[in-house]
């Protein structure tokens, strides 16, 4: 019976959790603007209207740098719709909800059109943030990853970044509409 109770004992002293805190930043973006595309294959170009969305999570958004990652989706109206991942580098006032920048740079699957437009390109973005989740975001994409057709083409999209506006937001614009409990806590707070 000892045993038993030295053992539980020994369990309950190794599982109990002490607090922790790990917050980290994150983002939900949508918005429209223009693309334009380049077509190898028949030495055109094609331009269309654009719809984007992003997802994205990244360490704590009291850091001066923020390192994340982002799931980015662009569909060009009348030619198709690019899905891609990426790796972010964000400024800490972007990643909380005012002025900042982030750059985005990952790759894409582009399925559409047999090819045409390159399968697999690399993508980068660089994303201005203002406070209160709008964004302006220009893409970017060159060098096919799947080989020849090479493509070449970009975006520009005005985006509303709705974590960002709500979740994240914390800083000086906030006088009107506080942020009682930020994700990463308020930067007059000590850190945890």
């Amino acid at each position: 019976m000892k045993f038993v109770t030295s053992a539980m004992t020994a369990g309950a002293v190794l599982l109990a959790a002490g607090s922790a805190r790990a917050d980290i930043s994150s983002w939900l973006a949508i918005g429209g603007g223009y693309g334009i595309e380049r077509n190898p294959v028949h030495s055109s170009s094609d331009s269309a209207g654009a719809f984007s969305a992003s997802l994205g999570v990244g360490s704590s958004p009291r850091k001066a740098i923020v390192v994340g990652g982002v799931f980015r989706t662009v569909t060009y109206f009348e030619l198709g719709t690019d899905v891609g991942i990426a790796a972010r580098f964000a400024s800490g006032g972007f990643a909380r909800g005012q002025w900042g920048g982030a750059f985005d740079l990952g790759v894409l699957a582009r399925p559409w059109r047999d090819g045409q437009y390159g399968r697999y390109p690399l993508q980068g973005v660089f994303t201005i943030g203002a406070p209160w989740g709008l964004e302006l975001g220009l893409g970017v994409q060159a060098v096919n990853l799947g080989g020849n057709p090479q493509t070449l083409g970009g975006f520009s999209v005005l985006e509303i970044d709705l974590l960002r506006l709500t979740v994240m937001r914390q800083g000086k614009t906030d006088a009107s509409w506080w942020n009682a409990s930020p994700a990463g806590g308020h930067l007059d707070e000590p850190e945890r």
